[in-house]
């Protein structure tokens, strides 16, 4: 009689869903199933989710800019058109593209407390004199954007001749290290930025000779477009 009785509190714990163990003074004491999940194996608490500790970016800290240069590059030209000098005349020849410098911001070494593509944005842009502390935009280039082209058009008025219009822009490439905490705490990252810190564009007859302070892009453009 008693092993059967002892057979049906078996059933009985195993038809409930949870398992049962045997301490050392031969009592049974109940203990909740796993679901097998990690937590669940280690604390016996079934449906627990595992939460992962995850740096935090790293805020304010210390830049080191370093390898900097600035250069003007011609980005955009026209072909030549001929005008006859008559007041109001229209230019009409579109500008093409001559590169795809695009912003951009890597890091190097990160570990997850870098601080975001903004921040060293606008830190870089108050490094360069284009922002200031607190403000919200840098002055440069979101990071996917391509350097901006100026079109061309507009009336012009003068001598006549072949006019060919150009854009240019300043680019900037730095590198960097931001330094961030303090002792065992300290971290650091390197990183570079491509970027820009403005454009323009200029106009050339091409039947007039540049002077001695004509920019490198103007020269370009005069090699590339002024013949026919």
């Amino acid at each position: 009689m008693k092993r059967t009785l002892a057979a049906v509190a078996v059933a009985a714990v195993m038809a409930t869903g949870v398992s049962a163990c045997t301490s050392s003074d031969g009592t049974t004491r109940e203990k909740p199933r796993a679901d097998g999940s990690p937590t669940a194996v280690r604390t016996g608490r079934g449906n627990v989710p595992v939460t992962e500790s995850r740096p935090r970016p790293c805020k304010g800290g210390t830049y080191t800019w370093f390898n900097t240069q600035r250069r003007w590059v011609l980005n955009g030209v026209t072909d030549p058109q001929h005008l006859t000098g008559a007041k109001g005349a229209k230019f009409t020849e579109p500008m093409r593209r001559l590169r795809t410098d695009m912003a951009s911001v890597r890091t190097e070494g990160t570990d997850g407390t870098s601080p975001d593509n903004d921040a060293v944005l606008l830190a870089l842009g108050v490094h360069l004199g284009l922002a200031e502390k607190g403000d919200e935009t840098s002055g440069l280039g979101e990071p996917g954007e391509y350097a901006p082209v100026d079109n061309a058009g507009g009336e012009f008025s003068g001598p006549a001749g072949h006019l060919v219009e150009f854009s240019s822009v300043q680019l900037i490439e730095t590198d960097f290290r931001h330094s961030c905490g303090h002792g065992k705490q300290r971290k650091q990252t390197i990183g570079h930025v491509a970027n820009w810190t403005s454009s323009g564009g200029g106009d050339i007859r091409c039947e007039t000779p540049l002077t001695k302070h004509a920019s490198a892009a103007a020269r370009e453009a005069v090699r590339l477009s002024c013949h026919w």
